[in-house]
């Protein structure tokens, strides 16, 4: 018996279009972070091999410092997203050139004023101290970290041509563009393998040097199909500015506090306390238990957006319905991760071999950081989409604050699970207290602060 596939089409069509487009984003978007998790799998063995344990932790730790420079965009990107997709439904190409060129300008000229205040500081600093290594020479960890930053400032750039297609609701494209970044570095590691000794320099050109070149000939097929939105000095408006940079400032603080602080420090903190070859068994065992928030992130990001319309048409019985779904598949996931849990020691064996040892206790610890974190995203996703982040921008500072108060007091005291512990409380309680926020919101019930 054939299957007619136009006849199953129209019968998705009839149902709820709103959902229509979130399952699609999500089979596209899923299948290309399958891609990257594979990568990312493969890569790891592969890196290890070629660097040795301790000088992978320092890389580790140096990505937990480029990390931070993801976040200097200040929001922009997430406020040139929200006007530039209104613009281009639209069909307003002159607003969506001023938007792209805006942000291009803007984000250019933080790029360059980090740049230039960073990068002497970088060879202020005494890396062997930092890292708790003896066997590098600081200068060259100083310049190889510079290399890694100037880089690493360029792509947060180049990255807009993503938004864009984000923008245009071709969110496949833009992780087709990062598994094609994290594939070719891959693809250099191994060659680097067959063809020279490890060296760290080596190893930060591939990782942060190739994903600027894809996104850059990413930007080629996009300009030639929409010449129209091809920057120009001439579409730069203060304006623009103002509204994107306005738009994006709440974000921007949620980001850096409870993305950057919390979750992007933790290598430098577990480098700093317990040493880099602690950050790599962190890495090797997070990287196994990362599926998780993938694969959960993969099922929720269409939300963001979803919600917003669904506010928009006063459809809160939607966003009810869905928003429970939503934590039914976070309770899912925590079974599936106990069942990862229990199959971590033979995986990681199958995986790493015996390159690195992860004790049962830190597996179990990522594991329950990762659930905390899940739960955070599940209902922040709500609160982002409706627009309701005064609490979120609160409670995030807060939380960051008492996170490294733990470093402050109990510091020379604490092993790598206890670091990871302090992470998931702070992801927990901003979990529940954004779910206290969200059932107040979508029950009509949210007063005060609490409906900003």
């Amino acid at each position: 018996m054939s299957i007619n596939f136009r006849n199953i089409q129209q019968r998705i069509l009839k149902g709820d279009v709103r959902i229509h487009n979130v399952i699609i984003n999500i089979m596209m978007s899923g299948i290309m972070k399958a891609a990257t998790l594979a990568c990312s799998f493969v890569m790891v063995p592969i890196t290890i091999d070629y660097l040795n344990t301790e000088n992978y932790g320092i890389w580790m730790a140096m990505t937990s410092i480029l990390y931070w420079f993801a976040f200097f965009d200040v929001g922009l990107a997430n406020g040139m997203r929200n006007y530039l997709s209104e613009a281009l439904s639209l069909g307003d190409y002159v607003k969506a050139r001023s938007y792209f060129s805006t942000a291009i300008f803007l984000l250019s000229g933080i790029a360059m004023m980090i740049g230039c205040a960073s990068v002497p500081v970088v060879y202020l600093c005494d890396f062997k101290s930092l890292f708790n290594t003896q066997s590098i020479d600081s200068s060259f960890l100083a310049n190889v970290l510079a290399i890694a930053i100037i880089f690493s400032l360029i792509q947060f750039v180049v990255k807009t041509i993503g938004v864009v297609y984000i923008a245009m609701q071709k969110y496949a494209i833009n992780d087709f563009i990062t598994f094609l970044g994290n594939l070719t570095s891959v693809i250099a590691i191994f060659i680097l393998t067959k063809t020279t000794e490890g060296n760290l320099l080596y190893v930060v050109l591939a990782f942060t040097g190739l994903p600027v070149l894809i996104f850059t000939l990413a930007s080629i097929p996009l300009l030639k199909q929409y010449p129209q939105l091809m920057p120009s000095l001439k579409s730069i408006d203060i304006e623009t500015a103002k509204k994107v940079i306005t738009k994006g400032l709440g974000f921007f603080i949620i980001q850096i506090t409870s993305c950057l602080v919390i979750f992007g420090s933790a290598n430098m903190f577990i480098s700093y306390f317990c040493g880099p070859e602690q950050v790599t068994v962190y890495n090797v065992s997070y990287k196994l238990f990362n599926i998780l928030v993938i694969g959960y992130t993969i099922l929720i990001s269409p939300l963001w957006n979803a919600y917003t319309d669904a506010a928009a048409q006063d459809d809160y019985n939607w966003i009810r319905k869905i928003f429970k779904k939503s934590l039914k598949l976070w309770a899912i996931s925590v079974l599936v991760g106990l069942l990862l849990l229990a199959l971590s020691g033979w995986f990681l064996h199958l995986w790493i071999g015996d390159r690195v040892h992860v004790p049962f206790i830190l597996s179990a610890c990522i594991l329950l950081y990762v659930c905390m974190f899940n739960f955070a995203n599940c209902t922040a996703y709500l609160l982002n989409g409706m627009n309701k982040i005064r609490v979120e921008m609160i409670v995030s500072v807060v939380a960051s604050i008492l996170y490294l108060l733990t470093f402050g007091i109990w510091g020379d005291k604490l092993d790598v699970k206890y670091i990871v512990l302090a992470m998931a409380l702070s992801y927990g309680v901003m979990g529940i207290i954004y779910l206290y926020q969200s059932k107040l919101i979508i029950n009509r019930k949210a007063k005060g602060i609490w409906n900003l």
